[in-house]
């Protein structure tokens, strides 16, 4: 089968022919940046353009023959390789083409990665309760070769950007009540809690009004406030790329505030200090050097605040 790939530069994704069939695997990739969202327009609309970057041997690059043992025969597969870095893993949106069912596959087989993939799959086990989260149908791990879980598809459409409201604080309350047994347990000597890890908003989507919540491979015990400052800081910084760590807190001080009222912390200062210094840490650890300036200039900054 021909597979194409974008974009053409790093070829990250990989959209099976056919692929428009299933309105689905249009939405895997959810571009931000206008750059990005022009190329995609124009990858999507002309299937000449799209066949200067594609390939029918997927399998040279794409481990379609491993990922067989665990879909059906007439499944159809998306794929994204992830981003180049020691936690890369692969990503899959399925569908059933009998039965229109759809599913979504991690697989991992370095260590870190498949460490990554193996705690997502612990933690949905045991968020199997929440309606927000996508459910866990498969979770195989062979040490030396590779992680896999395999989940349900959740069914909203990607947000580009939501601004915290009741419904995202809300959801905060929800998993800071959660007793959850991770491999992540970044405690303090402030107050913690489960939170996600990643909580930012090219990882959740809106389903009538509801936002629901994937990717929780970097979920865990944290220090009190670390999802919200994520929310609060990330978006600015990977997308608006800018640090304008003043007016980020100002725009959002009233749910700051109400966020540790609820919480009976009077004083949110040492959390920020917290969630920068472990933020800064994560990064530097993943090498990630798009967010290890913003974090060390965010850690300068609330040191004098």
């Amino acid at each position: 089968m021909r597979y194409y790939y974008f974009n053409p530069f790093n070829k990250q994704y990989y959209f099976p022919e056919g692929y428009e069939q299933y309105p689905i695997f249009a939405k895997f990739y959810q571009p931000y940046k206008v750059i990005a969202v022009l190329f995609w327009k124009i990858w999507q609309s002309s299937s000449v353009f799209r066949k200067l970057f594609s390939t029918n041997h997927p399998e040279r690059v794409l481990p379609l023959d491993h990922l067989k043992e665990f879909v059906t025969p007439c499944s159809i597969l998306t794929f994204n390789l992830g981003t180049t870095g020691i936690e890369k893993k692969i990503s899959v949106l399925g569908v059933e083409r009998s039965s229109d069912t759809k599913f979504y596959i991690k697989y991992a087989t370095s260590d870190l990665a498949s460490r990554n993939v193996f705690n997502e799959g612990n933690v949905l086990k045991q968020l199997s309760h929440l309606t927000f989260v996508p459910k866990l149908q498969l979770c195989i791990l062979e040490e030396n070769r590779f992680t896999l879980i395999k989940t349900t598809v959740l069914n909203g459409t990607k947000i580009k950007y939501h601004p915290v409201d009741e419904k995202i604080l809300n959801i905060l309350f929800t998993l800071s009540n959660q007793k959850i047994l991770s491999i992540r347990e970044y405690k303090s000597n402030l107050v913690n809690c489960f939170a996600h890890g990643d909580f930012c908003p090219w990882n959740m989507l809106m389903n009538n009004g509801n936002i629901e919540i994937f990717d929780w491979e970097m979920a865990g015990q944290y220090p009190l406030g670390y999802d919200l400052f994520t929310y609060i800081f990330q978006f600015d910084f990977l997308v608006k790329e800018t640090m304008r760590f003043k007016l980020i807190i100002d725009d959002n001080i009233n749910v700051i505030n109400q966020y540790f009222t609820f919480f009976e912390i009077n004083d949110w200062k040492p959390y920020l200090k917290e969630f920068s210094d472990l933020k800064l840490k994560l990064e530097m650890k993943k090498n990630n050097h798009e967010l290890i300036k913003p974090y060390l200039q965010l850690k300068e900054f609330v040191s004098d605040i």
